[in-house]
């Protein structure tokens, strides 16, 4: 149960959403700040990382913060973007390494745990990541864990209530 009532009336930029999510009913508290953090959440939604590789981070982030509204909600949309339930679970369960993940993959994991523990990347990581995404995907990248971190604080702080409607997102973003 949410820490604090939804609004009564939830800001504009939801009502344009498929699914009116909790997490941006209660971002209506703050009407100025639910519009431009619905595009940003759109623009990372169809950033140049391939969904696979963003579902991993996304579920990477909402493990290491705990938010199981991160969880439930992209479990669906990272299954069907080709992670499978072991990777899901490792990631989950915060153990990555017992879980089949490729060289990038796993940099992506690495990255995802520095950003949030560290915030910054090691020499080594960004490195990695450098060989293999291009300096626009490394942006993108670092801006998805900056999102997704953000999100976790509003869903864990306030207790908003989980949504199960991450289906609703299959056909959003790029493939």
């Amino acid at each position: 149960m949410a820490r604090i009532p939804y609004p009564e009336r939830s800001a504009e930029a939801v009502d344009a959403l498929p699914t009116p999510l909790n997490a941006f009913r209660m971002l209506s508290h703050a009407p100025d700040l639910t519009g431009p953090a619905i595009d940003l959440g759109m623009a990372v939604l169809g950033s140049s990382i391939p969904v696979r590789l963003r579902e991993l981070v996304v579920m990477s982030v909402a493990a290491h913060t705990n938010c199981a509204y991160g969880i439930v909600q992209h479990r669906p949309i990272a299954l069907h973007a080709g992670l499978t339930t072991d990777q899901l679970a490792a990631v989950v369960e915060l153990r990555p390494e017992v879980a089949e993940f490729d060289e990038v993959e796993s940099t992506m994991l690495t990255a995802t745990e520095e950003l949030l523990t560290q915030h910054t990347l090691t020499d080594a990581t960004l490195g990695t990541l450098r060989k293999h995404l291009t300096d626009r995907q490394v942006t993108e990248l670092i801006t998805t864990v900056g999102y997704y971190t953000m999100l976790a604080g509003l869903l864990n702080g306030l207790g908003v209530d989980i949504d199960p409607a991450g289906e609703k997102y299959l056909g959003m973003g790029r493939s």
